[in-house]
C-alpha cells in the first residue's frame, strides 16, 4: 500500500536523507521516497502505519513534521501532487516535438 504525506521542516538534501533514513528502520516500510519541493514523503508500507509513529519516527531525524495524509490508503489513488516542469527540453527545442524521441541521436537515421 501507498500512501503520501505532506511534511514540513525540510530545508536541504541532508534533511531529506535523514527522513528517509528514519522511516525505512519501521518494520512495515518497504520504500519512502522523500521530496524537497513540495517537501513530503510517498511511502510503500506492507500494512498502514499510524501517523503518530510515523510523526515520532521522523521526530528522531530532527524537527521536522507530518502534516496529514493525502490517500485513502488502498494504494489505488495516492493522489500524489504533480510536480510541474518549469521548462522542458521540448519546450526549448520545438523542431523535435515531431520526431519520437532518440530517432535524431541514432547513426545514419535522418
Amino acid at each position: 500500500m501507498k500512501k503520501y504525506y505532506e511534511l514540513a521542516g525540510m530545508s536541504c538534501e541532508s534533511c531529506v536523507n535523514n527522513i528517509k533514513q528514519a522511516l525505512m528502520e519501521l518494520p512495515d516500510v518497504t520504500d519512502a521516497e522523500v521530496k524537497l519541493k513540495p517537501q513530503g514523503v510517498l511511502l510503500t508500507m506492507t500494512e498502514s502505519i499510524d501517523t503518530n509513529v510515523l510523526q515520532d519516527q521522523v521526530g528522531k531525524a530532527g524537527n521536522y513534521t507530518i502534516l496529514n495524509s493525502l490517500s485513502d490508503g488502498d494504494g489505488s489513488d495516492d493522489n500524489t501532487p504533480i510536480i510541474e516542469r518549469n521548462t522542458s527540453f521540448s519546450n526549448t527545442h520545438p523542431e523535435r516535438n515531431d520526431r519520437p524521441f532518440g530517432i535524431d541521436h541514432e547513426p545514419g537515421v535522418k
